[in-house]
C-alpha cells in the first residue's frame, strides 16, 4: 500500500440515516477501526442524489488502512460483527484472493450493471461482504453492501472498508420475460450477490458487447481450472454467437480475437480449448 496518509475519520453514524438498524454491529465495528488513532487511513467518498427531490440515488465511502498487528483485534471485531448481523442481511459472501491484480467480485453502486466496488484486489487478501435492504426505502429497491477486505504483512495488516449505496440486483435486472442462466461464483448461488453473470443477455448491445466480454475473459482468467471455468467459457462462446459481435470494428475484432487465443492458453481442457477456437471463428 503505497503513500497512505492520515485522515479525519468521520464516524459511520453520523454519516448514515439513523433509521439504518440492520447493520448497526458492522457499523460500529467499521467506526472502531476508522477511529482508532494508530491507524493509518486514506479515504474516498462519493454521494449522489436526485437534484429534484433529494432521496439518495448512490453512495460509495471507501477506506484503504494500515494498522499495526498488535492491532488487529479492531478486524476480527468487524469479522464478529457480520456475524452478528447475519441474520438481517439477505447476502453474505466470504472468499480470498490468492492470484491477485483483478479482484474476485465487483459490488454495484447506483443503477448501474456495469462497473462497481472490485472485492478482493489485494493479492492473499481474505474479504468478507454483507448485503443489506434499505430499511427506509418501504419499495425495497435499494441496498448497503458494507465490505472488508484484510491481509497480514508482517507486523502489520493492510486491508480496505467499502460501502455502496445501491438498487438490487433484481430491481437492475427489471422484470425479464426469458429464463436466465446462473454463475455460482464461490460457490454463492443467491439473487443478493452483485455479481451474477447473465445467461440469457437481455440487456445486451453493441455499445456493451465489449464490457461483457471482458467481464467473463476476467473471470476466466482468474480461475482457468476452477468447476466454474467450463461455464465463462460457454458464455464466452455464446456471446460470440450473438448479433451485436457483427457489429465491432476490424480493430475491435482484432482485440477479441488476441484475447480468445490468450485463454486457449490458459487451459489444458480439450474441450474448453475447442469452445474458444470456436469463438475465434464466429468473431472472425
Amino acid at each position: 500500500m503505497n503513500q497512505i496518509k492520515k485522515v479525519w475519520a468521520v464516524p459511520l453514524l453520523a454519516m448514515l440515516p439513523l433509521a439504518i438498524q440492520a447493520q448497526e454491529n458492522i457499523k460500529r465495528a467499521f467506526d472502531a477501526l476508522i477511529q482508532d488513532s494508530s491507524v493509518e487511513l486514506s479515504a474516498t467518498h462519493k454521494l449522489v442524489k436526485d437534484p429534484e427531490t433529494g432521496v439518495k440515488e448512490s453512495q460509495f465511502d471507501w477506506w484503504e488502512f494500515n494498522l499495526p498487528k498488535s492491532k488487529q483485534q479492531l478486524v476480527k471485531n468487524i469479522q464478529r460483527a457480520f456475524e452478528q448481523d447475519r441474520e438481517q442481511a439477505y447476502s453474505i459472501s466470504t472468499g480470498s484472493n490468492s492470484r491477485g491484480g483483478e479482484g474476485v467480485e465487483v459490488v454495484a453502486i447506483g443503477n448501474s450493471n456495469s462497473g462497481g466496488y472490485t472485492v478482493g484486489e489485494i493479492k492473499g487478501s481474505d474479504y468478507i461482504y454483507g448485503l443489506f435492504l434499505d430499511p427506509d426505502d418501504t419499495e425495497r429497491i435499494h441496498r448497503y453492501a458494507y465490505v472488508l477486505e484484510w491481509k497480514e504483512k508482517g507486523n502489520e495488516i493492510l486491508g480496505r472498508l467499502a460501502i455502496t449505496y445501491a438498487t438490487t440486483l433484481k430491481y437492475r435486472q427489471g422484470n425479464r420475460t426469458t429464463k436466465r442462466k446462473r454463475i455460482i461464483v464461490n460457490g454463492s448461488d443467491t439473487d443478493g450477490n452483485d455479481f451474477e453473470a447473465q445467461g440469457s443477455f437481455m440487456l445486451l448491445d453493441s455499445n456493451n458487447w465489449l464490457a461483457m466480454f471482458n467481464m467473463y475473459a476476467k473471470l476466466f482468467r482468474q480461475s482457468p481450472k476452477s468447476t466454474a471455468s467450463p461455464y465463462y467459457a460457454n458464455y464466452i462462446y455464446e456471446l460470440c454467437k450473438k448479433p451485436e459481435a457483427n457489429k465491432l470494428s476490424a480493430s475491435e475484432k482484432k482485440l477479441v480475437v488476441e484475447e480468445l487465443g490468450k485463454l486457449v492458453n490458459l487451459t489444458d481442457d480439450e474441450f474448453t480449448k475447442a469452445i474458444f477456437l470456436n469463438a475465434m471463428k464466429q468473431i472472425k
